[in-house]
């Protein structure tokens, strides 16, 4: 047998079970203390046993080792001494390497950070733009940088668009000077430039060297090449498609002798593209690839050009590519010359560069404050050698240094007295030092002077110092004595022996005791005392034939094999209590709200039940289920159950209306509707898989059906019920029920309601918006459940203000997000902003393509998420409230568009927001996963001004409407069509209404909470204008271009911006929550279609609606809606992709809904129009 309540949830079976026991009081607690306190000294016993014997195993152990440490203690000691010393000095010496490693790559960020300083300081002061900025003096600006970062090379390379790469190429031809003035200055300071000295090693050529430097007379106008190139296989190829190119440009020390490689395209080199990625987009320094330096140019980390072509002039080269030029160039310095010049014995700059060294790429930006970009790119080249050679430990032997990158690159050095030897490629470190090994991330703060900060997600690098067999020779001695480690190994062996054997035992004793608690626990948890303890008896058989624990496997709980336990109680009362309208109200919360609402109930009415001693069996949806009468006779079971019911549904309203404030509109509607039947019942433990206590008999289903045909804030109970009502004197406590109810398998049947009261502010069946909505409207008006004698206009006042409230409270959480992520940027507010201190502007030409959506910061995230323990200033919570009030006046007393209706919008968008889904991926560590969510959902879920922008404007969206639409406003020429032009006149007046209370003086304070400055006020102001004039879903011309927009973000065939969908999904938000009635439970949509229903009768009889009455087209006008605007609205929201499962919920209530539209529509309508006929003539009370 299945019975259902009428909130369609099935129990089969006619049974109800128990997931947890929370009928305290009817069990004796100090039973069920002592019970588990016996078994918690038990498995204590048991375990100081193990202990003492622990004990006793380790003392003969110990009084055995000293034994042995009489004639070995001084080898022993030796040995540690030799050990310890060796690993004091190893982790000094590592520990100095990891500072000088992290000091030099200071030391080298400094370096670079002055010289980009000073370029994008030059750049500032000249009237000229990158990329055409050349630097003046660089020679000089160079070897400063080169000598204090101790690098061998420094290059600048501006960046150059693909549209501006024809103006550099003449540019640079133009301004070539610089070359000469570098080799000028090589020529006359060959020490300040060289390569191979960076290191500190290399300070003098070797006997019959010569260092020669091109003349620079030799370098004519003509010697660099004519366009931005790469190379290819040893062969230039200009680059002309690039979207960014990076040309080398002004360099030291200079390509010579040979072809020079200034405009060389850095950005082509493949293994630095990643690296100058993280540059250009992220404005972070970053330590590049290594390269072998032997096959480098001067030191820089170019490719090499074929050696044909370094003979030739770049003219004949890009001559012979098809390249056209002006006039065929010859160059002064003939091969010859220079082979001549090479056989004699001459040396280039490139002599002593050899081993591994590294790019450190910085940026260059076009200004020195926070609105800077990156207009350049500085790269200074240094050998890894250098890092390690300053500061050496004092007398190292055979230090290891292994550097590895996360690129797959590894080399190692060996450090020894003062020479630091290149290894070679790889890892060198010896196998059997491994765990002695000390790692150092290769990382720096940020920069002094521009606040740049090494990239950490680019080819990280680490450097390992190992110690080597060589050092660990210096503190060796002779070998341990064979007989005296052959003894010990033998005594040590016998002893692990017998510890472990004790181990063994120990450890299953231990597991015994653990699982005898945890099954203990378990069980009380889950039965009656009476049950636990059939369970839980340890040997011989109970009355009910249920062996104890000590046969547990035999007859567990999940083991059927026993006898059963069950037991019959002839006299017991079921409770059945539902919460009416739940099932509506809970389809526009979210979960987290909806599970809010039935812990505090549940949780009020578990502490009703233990306190009057009332079993609860389970909870089953929205359903709470009791009883009383076992598991011990109750002989006022009739009682003591009619009293509890009393005191839940006495409980209900004050619950309800503290919750309001938190889980929004309708929150007070909700009622509870109960079922009592008394009878017989059958309890006890079904067992099997999830086996747990329950109820079964005729009276469970009679009591579900007591509380099915039940009405709000009713308790309804059975004949039997009734009777023993009757018997106990208690016959004032009931009262016949009119009609007879029809209840399943029982035909027509006489019940009964009890007298009780409800909570001041509680209705009764008529005006709720419950689950039995056809049935409560036809049952009788006669109630004995007393109002609270509040009138018609303080109740109004009351839910006002309990609206009001809310809204405080949600926007005071939504301004604590944007003071905490205020925080986080060190920003101070500006008091002096005017609200209007704009041009004055119709809202409708505000509208944005658009709205610029701030960029992720992990610091942000992470105070934005604290922020819910900040406090508001009272002066902005006081201006808050004061506002929201001066909002909620501003709404006309309409049937639809009022201040009730903009608090459901404004619930529906705040669920809209919460839905944003936060998308889990494996893989990440805490800081990317935030980043890569904040990007999935356009930004949405990281900034609060963004959110309360669209609370902000769900509040205000409909201020000062006229209950008619924007076409009749501007057919009667209206004085607010006028003001608009007849463009959406009632979202632009609500916008500047909304705009010209919160830019009055008095609430100064809560505007500068709100935005910081003017920025953040025209931002914040951009989001109001497109969120409220989005709802105007009837303008054509506004319909285009939104429809031009998505088809632009999420249609088109190339990507579009992040904030364009962003600003889309904004858009999305606010209208769907502008009809989100149509989107939810049936109920809901019922209300709020039959409350636009009366509006629009009403202004057609004051004849300024419709021409024909509204009654007459609303049943295809409402299908016309759902099938050309609601059902497709419904779609994008789940083809945006940011609300996950949250979307095919609205979609499918939306279909629902327009299913049962269409099915029963018609008749809705004839009965809507008559009941406002009723309420016009003053027979009816109104809507339902």
């Amino acid at each position: 047998m299945t019975f259902t309540s009428n909130n369609e949830k099935p129990l089969n079976g006619a049974s109800v079970a128990t997931n947890s026991v929370s009928g305290g009081g009817m069990t004796s607690s100090s039973s069920e203390s002592r019970t588990r306190s016996e078994v918690q000294e038990t498995a204590h016993i048991i375990q100081k046993d193990h202990k003492i014997r622990r004990f006793r195993i380790m003392t003969i152990a110990v009084l055995f080792i000293a034994a042995l440490a009489v004639c070995g203690g001084v080898h022993t000691s030796l040995k540690r001494a030799e050990r310890r010393e060796f690993e004091n000095r190893f982790a000094d010496q590592a520990k100095q390497i990891g500072h000088t490693l992290e000091t030099e790559l200071e030391n080298k960020l400094r370096a670079i950070d002055a010289l980009s300083v000073t370029i994008a300081s030059f750049a500032r002061s000249q009237t000229g733009q990158w990329p055409n900025v050349t630097v003046p003096e660089f020679p000089y600006r160079a070897a400063s940088t080169l000598s204090v970062g101790r690098a061998i090379s420094v290059a600048l390379q501006p960046m150059v668009s693909a549209d501006q790469i024809s103006q550099w190429e003449a540019y640079s031809i133009q301004k070539q000077r610089w070359q000469q003035e570098v080799l000028a200055f090589q020529t006359k300071f060959p020490e300040a430039i060289r390569p191979d000295s960076a290191d500190g090693t290399n300070t003098s050529l070797s006997s019959g060297e010569k260092r020669v430097f091109t003349d620079p007379s030799r370098v004519s106008a003509e010697s660099i090449s004519d366009f931005v190139f790469r190379i290819d296989n040893g062969k230039p190829t200009r680059v002309t498609e690039a979207n960014v190119a990076l040309p080398l440009w002004q360099h030291a020390p200079v390509h010579a002798p040979g072809l020079p490689r200034t405009n060389f395209d850095i950005y082509s080199v493949e293994r630095n593209a990643a690296a100058l990625d993280q540059v250009m987009q992220n404005h972070m320094a970053v330590l590049g690839q290594a390269f072998e330096l032997s096959e480098s140019s001067q030191g820089h980390d170019l490719p090499s050009i074929d050696s044909i072509l370094e003979t030739q002039t770049w003219s004949d080269i890009w001559t012979q590519n098809g390249q056209p030029i002006s006039a065929i160039r010859t160059r002064q310095s003939s091969p010859n010359v220079e082979q001549n010049q090479q056989s004699d014995g001459l040396s280039s700059l490139s002599n002593g560069l050899d081993g591994p060294a590294v790019n450190i790429f910085y940026p260059v930006f076009s200004d020195l404050n926070d609105n800077r970009t990156v207009v350049a790119v500085l790269a200074l080249t240094t050998k890894w050698d250098s890092f390690l050679l300053p500061n050496l430990p004092p007398d190292p032997n055979g230090l290891i240094v292994t550097l590895q990158n996360e690129c797959d690159q590894s080399f190692s050095f060996e450090i020894t007295g003062e020479e630091v030897i290149y290894l070679g490629s790889g890892d060198y470190h010896e196998e059997a030092y491994e765990k002695y090994g000390k790692e150092f991330m290769l990382v720096a703060d940020s920069s002094v002077f521009t606040s740049v900060s090494m990239a950490s997600g680019y080819c990280s690098h680490t450097a390992t110092v190992y110690p080597s067999s060589q050092m660990r020779e210096q503190f060796a001695t002779t070998a341990p004595m064979v007989y005296t480690v052959g003894t010990a190994v033998i005594f040590l062996f016998t002893m692990f022996v017998f510890v472990f054997y004790d181990y063994l035992v120990q450890r299953r004793q231990q597991y015994l005791a653990d699982k005898a608690s945890k099954t203990t626990a378990i069980i009380s948890s889950l039965f009656p005392k009476n049950v636990r303890d059939r369970l839980l008896e340890d040997g011989g058989q109970n009355p009910s034939g249920v062996t104890g624990i000590t046969e547990v496997k035999g007859n567990s709980v999940d083991n059927p094999s026993g006898p059963p336990i069950a037991d019959f109680y002839a006299n017991t009362t079921v409770m059945f209590g539902d919460i009416a309208g739940f099932t509506a109200w809970s389809s526009s919360r979210q979960p987290s709200e909806v599970f809010t609402l039935l812990e505090t109930l549940y949780g009020k009415i578990d502490s009703i039940a233990r306190e009057m001693k009332v079993f609860k069996i389970e909870t089953i949806g929205d359903c709470y289920v009791a009883v009383t009468g076992l598991p011990t006779p109750q002989e006022d079971h009739h009682l003591r159950m009619v009293k509890f019911a009393r005191r839940v549904l006495k409980s209900m309203g004050p619950l309800t209306r503290q919750m309001e404030v938190r889980l929004g509109p309708d929150t007070t509607k909700l009622g509870f509707r109960v079922g009592l039947h008394s009878g017989p019942v059958t309890a006890g433990v079904l067992r099997g898989e999830k086996s747990r206590f329950q109820l079964f008999g005729d009276t469970v289903n009679m009591a579900s059906r007591m509380e099915s045909t039940g009405k709000r804030n009713y308790i309804q109970v059975s004949n039997s019920t009734a009777s023993l009502l009757r018997a106990s004197g208690k016959e004032h406590w009931i009262t016949k029920r009119e009609d007879m109810v029809r209840a399943k398998g029982k035909g027509l049947v006489q019940t009964y309601w009890v007298k009780t009261s409800v909570p001041p502010g509680e209705k009764s069946d008529e005006n709720s918006m419950g689950d039995s909505f056809d049935s409560e409207r036809k049952s009788s008006s006669k109630t004995f459940i007393s109002a609270d004698g509040d009138l018609h206009g303080d109740q109004d006042n009351r839910i006002r203000k309990t609206l009001i409230e809310w809204q405080v409270e949600l926007l005071s959480r939504l301004l604590k997000r944007i003071i905490a992520k205020r925080c986080s940027h060190s920003s101070e507010v500006q008091h002096s902003f005017d609200v209007f201190a704009s041009e004055k502007t119709m809202p409708r030409e505000e509208i944005a393509d658009e709205v610029k959506m701030p960029s992720f910061n992990t610091r942000t995230s992470l105070r934005i998420a604290s922020s819910q323990y900040m406090q508001l200033p009272p002066e902005v919570l006081d201006q808050l409230e004061d506002f929201v009030t001066s909002v909620a006046f501003l709404y006309r007393d309409n049937s639809f568009h009022n201040y009730e209706h903009a608090c459901h919008v404004t619930m529906s968008a705040n669920k809209f927001l919460t839905r944003v889904v936060d998308p889990k991926v494996s893989g990440l560590d805490d800081s990317s996963q935030q980043a890569h969510s904040y990007e999935y959902a356009y930004g949405l879920t990281g900034d609060p001004l963004t959110q309360f922008a669209i609370i902000f404007s769900a509040l205000i969206h409909d201020i000062d409407h006229q209950g008619v639409s924007n076409k009749q406003l501007t057919d009667e020429n209206n004085r607010i069509a006028i003001m608009y032009n007849g463009k959406s006149p009632a979202e632009q007046n609500s916008i500047d209404l909304a705009f010209e209370v919160l830019g009055s003086s008095q609430y100064r304070d809560l505007v500068s909470c709100i935005c910081a400055d003017k920025e953040e006020l025209k931002r914040f102001r951009q989001l109001v204008v497109n969120c409220v004039m989005a709802t105007d879903v009837f303008d054509k011309e506004l319909l285009a271009i939104r429809n031009k927009k998505w088809k632009k973000a999420f249609n088109g065939q190339t990507e579009s911006s992040s904030d364009l969908k962003a600003t889309i999904v904004i858009e999305h938000i606010i209208q769907a929550a502008d009809v989100a009635h149509t989107m939810q439970h049936w109920h809901v949509y019922q209300k709020w279609n039959e409350k636009l229903f009366v509006e629009m009768c009403t202004s057609y009889e004051a004849g300024r609606g419709p021409a024909k009455d509204p009654a007459l087209g609303w049943y295809e006008g409402e299908l016309w809606f759902f099938d050309n605007y609601i059902i497709p609205l419904a779609k994008k929201l789940e083809e945006c992709g940011v609300f996950g499962v949250s979307s095919d919920e609205c979609l499918n209530y939306a279909l629902e809904n327009r299913k049962e539209w269409e099915t029963r529509g018609r008749d809705l309508v004839k009965s809507m129009k008559e009941r406002y006929v009723g309420m016009k003539e003053g027979k009816s009370s109104g809507m339902v």
